[in-house]
């Protein structure tokens, strides 16, 4: 994001005391700042203080910037004041024109003062069940480790020696090199059916997601494909929305048989009003709306058991002991796709 991040959010504050907290690391053990389970609900989220109410807020690696829902802004009688510079907007082409101010965040046994995030434009969820977003600006200052077999989220410092982070059971490990871009999105090489193709990996996203663009020009794929099902439509001009299923997505040396894919048209890159709404992926007005055409939603990580080094710029991915089901619209679904390490 372009929009003068840093002088709409001031999350720093808090990964400030975060951080110090863990500082005097000597050695190369892990040092735990929080761990929480989660629940099969199609969102990875955990419980977070504000003004001292526990509230569950999803962890999005595909968000720039962290966000309240605006009920709950309301609700907690949080300050509010008007954005100025900038013009920022969700994956639903809806624009932010509001920042909170909190004066206390915290989660686990950290906390920090005059904390600001953004005020979603919407309700974020229809029931009420998430009360915001942990975005990469507060992300990217931990290791965030995600455990989908067992529903288990854990921030660690990031005082640690370089690669000893794998502290489970595991045979072979997939350590994935990324690139953590400006806007702090993780942009990890992968392969898709023997093409080489730059990855997002968001945890904000349920659905795996294939720009139509690269699906045409990468793998031949066009909306008459005898393998594309069309799905529904999405966005004001009602863009036709296609599912494929591919033979193998690698990483590393970790490979995902099966991987299934929604494709359509990017708008984002045209128009911000007309985007699709697949997550709480933020844009500027400026920006394409996305890092790569292909994004790695929980669909597909439900297989896994993934540590984000973001200091290292480092993933280490091993299959998930038991691969968990990802629940959309409240209907369990069971994984469809195969993870093999090698």
């Amino acid at each position: 994001m372009s929009v003068r991040r840093a002088r709409v959010l001031a999350a720093c504050a808090f990964l400030t005391t975060a951080s110090s907290a863990a500082a005097n690391a000597d050695d190369c053990r892990l040092q735990r700042i929080a761990s929480f389970d989660f629940t099969d609900n199609g969102t990875v989220a955990m419980p977070v203080s504000i003004e001292g109410t526990t509230l569950p807020m999803a962890i999005d690696t595909g968000a720039e910037v962290s966000a309240v829902d605006p009920v709950v802004a309301g609700n907690l009688h949080l300050i509010e004041r008007p954005i100025r510079q900038g013009a920022m907007y969700n994956a639903k082409g809806e624009q932010f024109t509001y920042v909170a101010v909190l004066h206390s965040l915290g989660i686990g046994e950290m906390h920090a003062n005059d904390v600001k995030l953004l005020v979603w434009p919407s309700r974020m969820s229809r029931d009420g069940r998430i009360a915001g977003v942990l975005g990469a600006d507060l992300l990217r200052q931990f290791d965030v480790d995600i455990d989908f077999g067992a529903h288990k989220l854990t921030l660690f410092s990031q005082d640690h020696c370089p690669g000893k982070v794998v502290y489970w059971p595991a045979g072979n490990v997939a350590v994935v090199p990324m690139h953590v871009v400006n806007s702090g999105h993780n942009v990890l090489p992968a392969i898709l059916d023997g093409h080489e193709i730059d990855a997002l990996l968001d945890t904000g996203t349920t659905f795996s997601l294939l720009s139509m663009e690269s699906a045409r020009n990468i793998f031949g794929l066009t909306p008459n494909s005898p393998d594309m099902t069309k799905t529904g439509e999405i966005g004001a001009v009602q863009t036709a929305v296609y599912r494929h299923t591919f033979k193998s997505l690698g990483l590393e040396g970790l490979a995902i048989a099966n991987p299934t894919f929604y494709i359509w048209d990017n708008l984002m890159k045209y128009s911000m009003t007309q985007a699709p709404h697949t997550g709480s992926r933020l844009s500027s007005a400026n920006e394409s709306g996305g890092v790569t055409d292909l994004t790695l939603g929980l669909r597909e990580l439900c297989h896994l058991h993934v540590y984000i080094a973001y200091k290292e710029q480092k993933l280490y991915i091993t299959p998930a002991s038991t691969p968990a089901a990802v629940s959309i619209g409240g209907t369990a679904a069971a994984p469809t796709t195969a993870v093999a390490a090698h």
